[in-house]
């Protein structure tokens, strides 16, 4: 008689766990983006308001941190970065980007600093009167989202929130139906038990 392994095994229990921790992570980072876009576009009209970049920060931290290596068991898989739609995939790409260069970095290629010299044209007054440095300045650039796209990050949150939502619910089933469970609140542990 001989004996033969399958070809794959199936992951072990811990290895499964760890997956829907970083699963309840994300969809609780994900929720708070959706919150603090929710709050942005109460608050915020225009690029010149003052909670612009303070809220801007917080929707791109709390989307991009589940794509990012969080200790100890890192991002989410690649599947949870991909979207069917185009205009979302793009969108996700953006957020996701501006953490890297822009929020939780300053990218040189993004964050250039610039040395204004007395007398240059910094901007324009109403009336397109030219406004012009008085001394010797500083500058240093950085972009923003125009408010239409922040309009959009609520159908992103939404889309992949289900989706999360969706595998949450699988893998809850798949570790825990049909077992007796204690009548309180449990820790996840990450090993091969309960």
């Amino acid at each position: 008689m001989t004996f033969t392994l399958a070809k794959k095994q199936p992951p072990r229990r811990s290895h499964r766990k760890k997956d829907l921790y970083k699963l309840l992570v994300a969809r609780s980072d994900i929720d708070a983006a959706h919150a603090a876009c929710d709050l942005f576009l109460k608050s915020v009209t225009d690029l010149s308001n003052d909670l612009y970049y303070p809220l801007f920060t917080s929707i791109v931290v709390c989307y991009a941190r589940p794509f990012t290596n969080n200790e100890p068991y890192g991002a989410l898989p690649q599947k949870w970065s991909k979207f069917d739609d185009e205009k979302l995939q793009q969108l996700h790409d953006a957020i996701v980007k501006a953490r890297h260069e822009l929020v939780a970095h300053s990218d040189m290629s993004v964050r250039k600093a610039k040395i204004v010299p007395p007398h240059v044209v910094t901007g324009y007054l109403p009336g397109g009167r030219e406004l012009k440095s008085l001394r010797i300045g500083t500058e240093t650039n950085y972009y923003l989202f125009k408010i239409p796209m922040i309009r959009d990050i609520p159908g992103l949150t939404r889309n992949l929130g289900r989706r999360i939502n969706e595998e949450i619910e699988r893998m809850l089933e798949e570790l825990y139906g049909g077992m007796e469970l204690p009548c309180a609140k449990f820790p996840l542990r990450i090993d091969d038990g309960l």
